[in-house]
Order: structure tokens, then C-alpha cells, then sequence
């Protein structure tokens, strides 16, 4: 493992370390992860813009290997619970396959789910470190001065101008810095501001007077896109109380009924059913709860 590279600068108060993880690998499994790899072209920039300090191919494996570990597993517990019920354990065979299947193609999401949480972590903050920025420009204050004085306070868009700042100070044009800041960042807010800071620049226009245009388009849409979660609510209410409340408590109702008059050894099922379907109860709930949950606007408006 190469050793870690410190670069100081006089406007950020602690190092910025540059790591790179690297796992050790076989050349037949080094191969394979790469073949693997190739199959998804849009990896490596994933990898780049959720900040995940790994390459393609160690990512596949250890996708690889974490797949195997938790089909692995899951398979142990559902040959236990086959075991104790007496029923066929030849379904463990394409149940192994499907599971590692899914399971590799849910690990291999994970830039994607990155990228999109480091987006609303930007998109939170954007409008407020933008106008930050624009009342600094206006007050007479240069625009690199500008940009370090929201280094602090606006949590990931902080961050993202901390990484800018840290390329101009190690002698990086600022086009440059704020081009490659916006060409690796999911955010297409932070994206839309950058682009109106170089273009400004590139022009020679007031980058206060852009900015702020942009940024009032950009506080439009945000509140557009609440409203839009308002509506959205309710329906996605109405589904929930029938499909997670509802239905399920008057099906079990009628199932136990059902099987009360059926007798005789119908009823021996029903142990076996009814933890069935309170898992799958539990499911539908977490189900719709996330997608509220994860369709819900994280900037706040004042």
C-alpha cells in the first residue's frame, strides 16, 4: 500500500490526505474482476463521483466476495428452517443462484445509491453557500476569497469547495478546478452553479450578477419539487393504509376463519403461515415507508 501523500495549504486548517485502498489479488482473479467490469462502463466515473477511494477492479471483487458471504449465509438459515419443517431442500439449488444474483447486482448499486445521497447532501445546502458567495462578490470581496469563506458551514458543498480551493492553491487554473469539481460531483444544482462561475470568469461578466440568476432558477425548483412531494403523498398514503394495513389484517382474519372451518389437517399450516406473513406484512410496510422516505426533497427553503 502506497503511503499516504499530505498537501498543506494556507486556507484549509488541516491536511488533505489522499489514500488509495488497494486489496491484494490474484491475476486470474484480478481477470476476472476486470471482464467483470467491463460489462458496466459507467463504473469508474460512479466510483469517482460517489468519492469511493477504490478502482473497478477491487470494487468487483469485493462486491464478489461479500456476495458470497451473504448468500452464503442466507442459505444456512433457510436450510435450517427447511430442515425443521420437513420440506424439499432441492429449492436451495436455484434459490443459491437467484440469491447470489441479486445480491451481487445489489452490491454493485451501491455507487449509484452513494451518488445519489452525496446529491441531496449537495442539493441541501447549494442555494446557501451560492448566496454566501454572491453577498461576498457584491461586498467588493474577491472571488477566490469568496469561494474559501464557504469551505466551512455548508456541510458537502464544503467540502466540494475545499477540494476547488485546495487545486488552486497547488497551482491549478481556477477554470480548470471549478470545471473538474463540477464534472465529478452528481449534483446537477452544484453543477448549473459551477458552470455559470466559468463561464463568468471565461467572459469577463459580473459572476455575482449570474449567480445570483441561477440561483434564484435553482430555489424555484426546489420549491417546485416539494410541492411535487405534497402531492405525491397521497396517494402513496391511500396504498399504504390498503396494501399494509388493510389488506393484510383483514387477510389474516379470513385465512384463520378459512381454516377454522376447513379442519382437520388444514390447520397444521397455519404455524408454518402465520410468521410468513407477518414478515411479509413487515416487508410491505418498510417498503412503502422507504419510498417516502427516500423520495423526500432534503433541502430546506427559509
Amino acid at each position: 500500500m502506497k503511503e499516504e501523500q499530505e498537501a498543506k495549504h494556507p486556507y484549509i486548517s488541516k491536511p488533505v490526505r489522499r489514500k488509495k485502498i488497494d486489496i491484494k489479488r490474484s491475476d486470474k482473479l484480478s481477470n476476472l474482476a476486470e471482464s467483470i467490469a467491463a460489462y458496466f462502463p459507467n463504473l469508474e466515473k460512479n466510483l469517482k463521483m460517489a468519492k469511493m477511494d477504490t478502482d473497478t477492479g477491487n470494487f468487483v471483487i469485493k462486491v464478489l466476495i461479500t456476495s458470497v458471504i451473504y448468500t452464503f449465509a442466507i442459505i444456512i438459515a433457510l436450510f435450517a428452517i427447511l430442515f425443521t419443517f420437513n420440506l424439499q431442500l432441492l429449492y436451495l439449488l436455484p434459490g443459491t443462484i437467484l440469491l447470489f444474483t441479486f445480491m451481487f447486482f445489489f452490491w454493485m448499486s451501491l455507487p449509484a445509491v452513494k451518488m445519489l445521497q452525496r446529491a441531496r447532501k449537495i442539493d441541501q445546502d447549494i442555494v446557501f453557500a451560492g448566496r454566501h458567495i454572491v453577498i461576498a462578490l457584491k461586498s467588493g470581496i474577491p472571488f477566490f476569497d469568496a469561494m474559501v469563506g464557504v469551505t466551512e458551514g455548508y456541510g458537502a458543498v464544503s467540502e466540494e469547495f475545499n477540494k476547488i480551493i485546495e487545486d488552486i492553491s497547488l497551482g491549478k487554473p481556477e477554470t480548470t478546478a471549478l470545471r473538474e469539481a463540477g464534472d465529478n460531483c452528481p449534483s446537477k444544482y452544484f453543477n448549473r452553479v459551477i458552470l455559470q462561475m466559468v463561464n463568468a470568469i471565461v467572459s469577463g461578466t459580473d459572476i455575482a450578477v449570474a449567480l445570483d440568476s441561477t440561483l434564484d432558477q435553482i430555489a424555484k425548483e426546489q420549491v417546485i419539487s416539494l410541492k411535487a412531494y405534497g402531492q405525491k403523498l397521497n396517494p402513496l398514503s391511500m396504498f399504504f393504509m390498503l396494501f399494509g394495513i388493510i389488506f393484510p389484517s383483514l387477510g389474516v382474519v379470513f385465512l384463520i376463519v378459512i381454516l377454522s372451518f376447513a379442519g382437520g389437517e388444514a390447520l397444521t399450516i397455519a404455524p408454518v403461515l402465520l410468521p410468513l406473513i407477518f414478515l411479509l406484512i413487515v416487508a410491505i410496510q418498510f417498503s412503502f415507508v422507504s419510498i417516502m422516505e427516500s423520495s423526500r426533497p432534503r433541502f430546506e427553503l427559509t
